[in-house]
């Protein structure tokens, strides 16, 4: 006795129909045009669920099938424009048919990854039989039909018409809430007048107002943006976090302080007096003693007598105690003569 397998529960809908109309489309834009390659059809996903992701109706990509020692291009049709009418399923193939032909002849048709379709794209999608319409944003990429198109195609319409009895949903797009900014330091000047800056830009040094001269202060600390960043209190002006000793900023001490050196230019001593406030940049690891300016005293004048000694000093720096030369360089300590008297030479010595 011969026992028969039948299937129960038959599924209400297969995708057979489907792919097979649309591999008879295909094949029908072929006949016509046999520069057009064979190609994989397959039916997918046109959405996805990013926030920014763009639904769309089809895609070509060339060489993505492996049939023996041959590759084959893809050509997919969204589940999604299943949804639209036969003579649009029908042109998105003649879109994607375009794309085929323009890879086949060696035309770059698209730019900006795929999504800008230029003007050899418009006339590929008219020797198809598509009107192309320019849209801003991608280009010549939206097509239509021609009437004498859809005549040609009336038997492969009417077998799209059949086959297309489902359609997918969209992918539902997430929702997403930005919990943080990248711009996430606010900052007040004396104006006052607010900015947001990133914590890079802030940690770099201090941001001056150009109005109020004043640096521009976190909100939540009330101190300069790169305090926070870097652990630092570098605008201490009471030297609450430095042992009593006022601290600030590089550029950021008040008129009146300067350093040793700027005293020095103007032509200005310390005069013993203590130091009254620092100056800190690099993130705390550079610091700048700062004095009162109102208590420096001009600079001494050697005397002539003390510029004769300091003239004779360097003069015997240059003289060297084996052969008693002046040298045009100092003699080096670590010889205790000159180059020339140094043993083995110069060279030999090092």
């Amino acid at each position: 006795m011969t026992r028969t397998l039948t299937r129960t529960g038959q599924d209400p809908y297969t995708s057979a129909a489907l792919v097979g109309a649309l591999e008879s489309a295909w094949t029908a834009i072929r006949s016509r045009h046999p520069e057009i390659p064979a190609a994989v059809i397959i039916v997918g996903s046109g959405s996805g669920s990013g926030k920014n992701t763009q639904l769309k109706w089809g895609h070509y990509a060339n060489l993505r099938w492996q049939l023996g020692d041959t590759q084959l291009p893809e050509v997919l049709v969204s589940g999604e424009g299943l949804r639209r009418s036969p003579a649009e399923a029908l042109t998105t193939l003649l879109h994607e048919a375009a794309h085929a032909l323009a890879d086949r002849r060696g035309i770059q048709d698209t730019s900006r990854q795929g999504r800008w379709h230029n003007r050899h794209f418009a006339n590929l999608a008219a020797e198809l039989g598509l009107v192309p319409t320019k849209d801003p944003r991608i280009g010549w990429s939206p097509c239509t039909l021609r009437s004498d198109t859809a005549t040609v195609y009336a038997s492969i319409l009417d077998e799209l018409g059949a086959a297309m009895r489902a359609y997918r949903h969209p992918e539902e797009q997430a929702t997403r809430t930005r919990t943080n900014n990248n711009n996430g330091l606010a900052l007040t000047c004396d104006c006052p007048r607010k900015i947001r800056v990133s914590e890079k830009t802030a940690a770099e040094g201090p941001i001056l107002c150009g109005v109020c001269d004043a640096p521009f202060l976190n909100d939540e600390r009330n101190e300069p943006a790169a305090n926070r960043v870097t652990g630092y209190h570098l605008y201490d002006p009471t030297g609450q976090h430095h042992g009593g000793l006022p601290t600030y900023p590089y550029r950021l001490a008040p008129e009146g302080l300067a350093t040793r050196r700027q005293l020095r230019k103007v032509g200005l001593r310390p005069n013993g007096q203590p130091v009254a406030a620092q100056i800190l940049w690099r993130k705390g690891k550079r610091v700048a003693h700062l004095y009162r300016i109102d208590l420096a005293r001009p600079k001494r004048t050697a005397t002539p007598a003390q510029r004769a000694a300091i003239d004779k000093a360097l003069v015997a720096r240059r003289t060297c105690t084996t052969c008693r030369q002046v040298k045009d360089y100092y003699i080096p300590r670590r010889y205790g003569e000159c180059l020339d008297c140094a043993p083995n030479g110069y060279g030999g010595a090092r």
